[in-house]
């Protein structure tokens, strides 16, 4: 999964207009990246990069019960779980959505996904958050550092400063 970031980042990047007006409106809109993200999975499974499954039912191995996941990859003979998040923290609105509200442990926030993902039995499994406007670096590793230690194995591949004051893509690896 990692080596679609680049993919990832160059696809979103020149969409700053949009970031800034999604940040002025305060508003969620995850509906808008996974759109972005389907057509730009389409475009790298034509070119033979990836095959990909939206909303993917996987199966827990305790129950049978399904768990559905936002995308399933097959890259290079090995599948990868991603979930998707949309992380407004602009405020602009004057909502409560700062960086610490999404990583409580609720309907909203990223803790949510890093359980469901940990109960899958995959071994390659993934979180990808875009954070706008991009977080202050300290205020990001405060907030990182605060994990519950049940949730220390997932990692922060990304670095709010690797990217522009715009908008910060998070990705995150168990």
């Amino acid at each position: 999964m990692d080596c679609l970031l680049p993919h990832i980042r160059d696809w979103f990047l020149p969409k700053k207009e949009y970031f800034i007006s999604f940040s002025k409106a305060d508003s969620r809109i995850e509906g808008w990246f996974k759109a972005e993200l389907l057509v730009l999975f389409n475009k790298l499974a034509k070119e033979g990069r990836l095959k990909y499954e939206r909303e993917a039912n996987i199966a827990l191995p305790k129950d049978g019960k399904r768990k559905q996941v936002d995308f399933l990859f097959a890259i290079e003979g090995e599948n990868h779980l991603c979930e998707l998040k949309a992380l407004c923290i602009s405020q602009a609105a004057g909502t409560p959505r700062n960086l610490h509200f999404y990583f409580r442990d609720d309907h909203v926030g990223l803790i949510k996904d890093f359980k469901k993902l940990d109960e899958l039995p995959h071994k390659n499994k993934w979180l990808l958050a875009f954070i706008y406007p991009s977080p202050d670096a300290i205020e990001w590793n405060k907030v990182v550092g605060s994990l519950p230690s049940t949730f220390k194995h997932w990692n922060a591949i990304t670095r709010p400063q690797d990217f522009p004051e715009f908008v910060f893509i998070s990705l995150w690896k168990a």
